[in-house]
Order: structure tokens, then C-alpha cells, then sequence
């Protein structure tokens, strides 16, 4: 698809990044609180560098600091600058004509409103199989976004062929599920399906973030159906590098109670607002950045890609968001051997087979101890750092030459 500048808002506007309130919000925080550090600086006392220069000098430069209102100013002009680049940025993004195709994947396989879909559909019986588990929270296609930035077609030119487990939205079944029932209801039957229909080809099991940390569970009930196990940047660990903050945020049980009891589900929302906090001035950096760019790029496509992925997320069933918020970050259970599924410890020690973790270099959604965690459990367990971050590595820039790359040439090997 090629983008022409001249095409720029001729397409309806999106409503991102969500909540825009928030980002919005948390951008003009950071300027304000840049200037309140001011007086701090003139009396010498070192406070937090701002996220944009506040000045041309070093802030902690006692000649800088002496500039008193002129400095004052120059803050403020500064900050005023930024976020105005960060709004033109949403402008540009919202009116970007990049809009996804579907890629038309054959569904072999359905229960409730979650579907298997195939991936390579002509490839031989022989072909190696990889059934990729996605996170609940946002949706399946990071791992097939669009031609040139797909791990499904990547595989699939490998001689591979992925099998991608698409959630969609919980419907009736999934809206009374909880973490234990999307384990034995949806993932163990798509593997006992894959098994049996692709019965002359090993099978591996690759769950990403969340959806690694529920393949935990599933891979140890299905080990006589599965040659290797692989977890991409999946959480076991959930306390790891686990602030006061967080800490008070998911310590308010009556409060998450009230919400999930209210709406009957986690909100999108309210979702995207949990991630907002882990990084509060991401959104002023990443669309900053993005007003700077040549909109017929690539790199314009790819972002616009990107942040649609993360603004097209599902509510969260009541039931999973309750286990979430209790079971992991309240109790950290995995990490402490209490997690049950259907009556059962999950022990990552019982899955006796290879195994690979893939812990990306950078990652503020799931911390690198929280990810390394799970591997120390698994008694063969291979750990590779992709470069980026934890969506970077998936579908950025340097996916192909990185975790594609090293996920290919396990599943050839194993």
C-alpha cells in the first residue's frame, strides 16, 4: 500500500491512543511538575530530570538555575512546545489513511467465540507445528499485523506451520469464564485438536505474555501431545520489580471487586489505563516522535499499525480479571506454587521437555526477573534475549532478524 502525504486526513479519525483524557493529562503532569522543580534547583536540591530538556543547559547546572524567571519561562515555552508537538502527533495519527486488512485465515478449528486459525495452510503434513497462545488482554493479530511485520508468515516461509488461537471477544460461554476455564475449555482442546490432526508433525506450544503464563498450566496436562514448550516474554514472577504503588493499586480488593461486579467485565479502558501508568510519559515521547515522521514511511505505517493493535483491545472476562488481580499480582501464586487449575499445583518443574524462554532486552510490561523466574522453574529451559521491547520484538523493526529469527531456528531444531 503506498501513503502519499496528500492523502493525509482523507480518512475517518481514530479515537486513540485510549483513554486520550489520560495521555493527555499525564503529558501536561509531566510539564507542570518539571516546573515546580524549579525552585528546588535555584536552592540546590537535585529533583528528577524532566522527561523533555529544561533548558539548554544541564538542569543541575548552578548557572542554569540562576536564571530565575527568564528560566521559569523557558520551562514553561518548552513544556507548552512539547505537548503541542505530542497533540499534532495524535492529529497525524488519528487522520493516517493506514487501515489493516484481514489476513483471512482458514479457521480448523472453533469453541465458543475463540477460533484456530491456520496459518499455512499448504504446508505438508510433516511441517512442524506451533500453536501460538496470545494474551487475553489485547488481540491475537500482533503476531500476523500485516505483510512484512508477521511472525505467522514468517514461520510459515520457514516451513513451519503456525497455528494462531484467535480469543475474540468473550461471548456468552467466555463472559463466566475464569483463568482455569480459558486453560482446560480452550487451550487443551485446540491441542488435543492440533495433535490428533496433525499427528505425523511435532507439535510446540508458544504462549506470548499472558498467554505463556497460561500455557504454564496447559503444557503440563498435555505433555504426551507436545515436543517443546516456549513462553515469549511471559510473567510467573508477578511481584518482580513490584513498586508501592502497584502494590497499593492491586491491594484494593473492595475496589476491583466493585468495578468488575459493576460493568461485568474489565473495561478496555480501564485496561489501557493500568498499562498507561507503567510508563506515564510514553505517550508524549512515542507521538513526539511520530509528528517528526515522514507520514508516506514505512515507519509511519508501521507505527499507526501498531498503535491501532493497542487500541483495539477486549474487555476482560470478570472472572479472569478477578484471578489476575488476586491469584497473580495480589498473592503471586505461580511464583509460590499455590496457582490450581482444576484441582491441580501448576509446577513448571513437571514439564520435563525442551523449552525455550524469551525474555526481550527491554520490558516495562512484564520485567525481565518477573519472565527469568519461569525459566529457573523449568528443568530445561533455554533463555535467548530478543532486542526491543516486549510488542518491539514481536512485530517492531528488529523482529525478524531477532525473536523470529531465534524462534524459527528452535522449532527446526526441536
Amino acid at each position: 500500500m503506498t501513503i502519499k502525504s496528500s492523502d493525509i486526513g482523507t480518512v475517518p479519525s481514530r479515537i486513540g491512543p485510549r483513554p486520550l483524557a489520560l495521555h493527555l493529562g499525564l503529558a501536561t503532569t509531566t510539564v507542570a511538575g518539571s516546573l515546580a522543580t524549579l525552585p528546588l534547583l535555584q536552592n540546590g536540591v537535585p529533583a528528577p530530570s524532566p522527561d523533555f530538556p529544561a533548558s539548554p543547559k544541564d538542569p543541575f547546572d548552578p548557572e542554569t538555575v540562576r536564571g530565575g524567571a527568564d528560566l521559569l519561562q523557558e520551562l514553561a515555552n518548552q513544556g507548552s512546545e512539547q505537548v503541542q508537538k505530542m497533540i499534532d502527533g495524535i492529529r497525524l495519527y488519528h487522520n493516517h489513511p493506514y487501515r489493516r486488512e484481514p489476513r483471512n485465515r482458514p479457521v480448523i478449528w472453533q469453541q465458543g467465540t475463540t477460533q484456530l486459525l491456520d496459518g499455512a495452510p499448504e504446508a505438508a503434513t510433516t511441517a512442524p507445528v506451533v500453536l501460538l497462545v496470545p494474551s487475553l488482554i489485547n488481540r491475537a493479530y500482533i503476531l500476523d499485523l500485516m505483510p512484512g511485520r508477521s511472525l505467522v508468515d514468517y514461520l510459515a516461509a520457514r516451513g513451519i506451520r503456525p497455528l494462531l488461537l484467535d480469543w475474540n471477544a468473550p461471548g456468552e460461554d467466555e463472559r463466566e469464564f475464569d483463568i482455569a476455564d480459558y486453560v482446560i475449555n480452550r487451550i487443551c482442546p485446540a491441542i488435543d485438536f492440533a495433535a490428533d490432526v496433525f499427528s505425523r508433525a511435532p507439535l510446540h506450544l508458544a504462549g506470548y505474555c499472558m498467554g505463556g503464563t497460561l500455557s504454564v498450566a496447559a503444557a503440563r496436562r498435555k505433555l504426551d501431545k507436545i515436543s517443546s514448550f516456549i513462553a515469549i516474554a511471559s510473567p510467573w514472577d508477578f511481584h518482580a520489580e513490584f513498586g508501592g504503588e502497584a502494590k497499593a493499586l492491586f491491594d484494593q480488593r473492595e475496589m476491583w471487586a466493585n468495578i468488575l461486579a459493576g460493568f461485568g467485565e474489565l473495561p478496555v479502558d480501564l485496561l489501557q489505563t493500568l498499562f498507561a501508568s507503567l510508563d506515564p510519559n510514553l505517550g508524549l515521547r512515542k507521538f513526539r516522535k511520530f509528528a517528526e515522521m515522514d507520514m508516506a514511511t514505512n515507519a509511519a505505517q508501521e507505527f499507526v499499525a501498531i498503535e491501532d493493535w493497542l487500541n483495539d483491545g477486549y474487555p476482560l472476562a470478570q472472572h479472569v480479571a478477578a484471578d489476575v488481580f488476586d491469584k497473580w499480582y495480589g498473592r503471586n501464586e505461580p511464583l509460590s506454587m499455590r496457582w490450581m487449575v482444576d484441582g491441580e499445583i501448576v509446577r513448571p518443574q513437571d514439564i520435563a521437555i525442551a523449552s525455550l524462554i524469551a525474555v526481550p532486552k527491554t520490558d516495562k510490561i512484564v520485567p525481565r526477573p518477573s519472565a527469568l523466574a519461569l525459566a529457573s522453574a523449568l528443568p530445561s529451559a533455554t533463555v535467548i534475549t530478543p532486542p526491543s521491547g516486549h510488542v518491539g520484538m514481536m512485530a517492531g523493526g528488529k523482529a525478524q532478524d531477532g525473536l523470529w529469527r531465534q524462534l524459527g531456528d528452535w522449532i527446526a531444531a526441536h
